[in-house]
């Protein structure tokens, strides 16, 4: 765990603390504006939520070492060629030069796991997941359909933070 988050976890309690009377009008008033705040869980077992492009999107970590979902974009062409895996994830295969990736503005690697890409409906904005195509042609119109030439992805990523700490504990383990 990265000291800033520490801080915030250590801070937010603080946050939460009321310093005065609460009357029962300043209770009914809370509660009429506030809406509670439950934790974000996916309704499949697996399932986890990630924000993309300003919603929620469903994701299921698919690569075999720890990992995390994150936002990237990049200008076309993007310079990547993606397969589609026998699970049915679309799995970035190969990184082209002269395009955002090989320039490093899109920020993927071989063996990133492509989750959801933007795409362009009705002159607007929106969000195709992997789940709702069924090959590397339809991942490919929702990509090219973006007609400001610039393509956000929700990529699966190796995290490295993750594994460090494993390693750091196993090591701290194995002192003991």
């Amino acid at each position: 765990m990265r000291a800033g988050g520490l801080s915030l976890l250590l801070l937010l309690p603080i946050s939460l603390v009321f310093v005065g009377p609460i009357g029962p009008w300043r209770a009914q008033s809370n509660t009429a504006r506030v809406a509670p705040r439950v934790p974000r869980q996916a309704g499949l077992p697996g399932l986890q939520k990630a924000r993309f492009m300003g919603r929620w999107v469903d994701w299921k970590p698919v690569m075999q070492e720890a990992s995390k979902a994150e936002e990237v974009g990049g200008d076309m062409p993007l310079g990547i060629r993606f397969s589609m895996r026998d699970d049915g994830a679309f799995e970035i295969t190969e990184i082209i030069s002269g395009g955002s990736a090989s320039a490093g503005t899109l920020e993927v690697q071989v063996g990133n796991i492509i989750h959801a890409v933007s795409c362009e409906v009705g002159g607007r904005k929106d969000v195709t997941t992997a789940e709702e195509v069924d090959s590397v042609e339809q991942m490919t119109q929702a990509i090219l359909s973006n007609s400001d030439e610039v393509v956000m992805m929700l990529v699966e990523k190796p995290d490295e933070g993750a594994a460090g700490s494993i390693s750091f504990l196993t090591n701290v383990a194995k002192g003991f």
